[in-house]
């Protein structure tokens, strides 16, 4: 069995649907650099009348994109933009995005060759970071 490193879904809003090229081009150097893989994209809109369109990342014409996904794994579906879609502003867009932390399959490997695993994986947000560092910096 092939080492799988922590996998991780994304969602990405763009309060007025404009989505960058640099975002595509940051992914692009991740996944060449082998740091993450990703393994599936989705892109969903809500029009100003509230009217939802959605696509594969592959499917959007953007050749680095579908480059960098590949094939989709069918990861996300249509459900998946239902329940994103409820919360969306209108005229708005979020990217959905699955992607594996691939520079962590050794790792991983190594945990469950050792008999471990993984209890607990948390995301700590930079703005948390950044007030502990704030409040550590005011007592010394």
């Amino acid at each position: 069995m092939r080492s799988t490193g922590p996998v991780e879904l994304v969602l990405i809003e763009f309060p007025r649907s404009e989505f960058k090229g640099e975002i595509i081009a940051e992914l692009g150097r991740l996944v060449d650099a082998g740091t993450i893989d990703v393994l599936d994209a989705l892109l969903i809109r809500k029009d100003e009348d509230g009217t939802v369109e959605w696509l594969e990342a592959t499917e959007g014409g953007d050749e680095e994109l579908a480059r960098i996904v590949g094939e989709p794994a069918g990861l996300l579906a249509a459900d998946d933009v239902d329940d994103v879609s409820e919360e969306l502003a209108p005229g708005a867009a979020v990217g959905m995005l699955v992607f594996e932390h691939t520079w962590a399959r050794g790792l991983a490997g190594a945990v469950r060759g050792a008999g471990g695993s993984v209890l607990d994986w948390t995301r700590v947000p930079p703005a948390a970071i950044e007030a502990l560092v704030e409040e550590i910096e005011k007592e010394n």
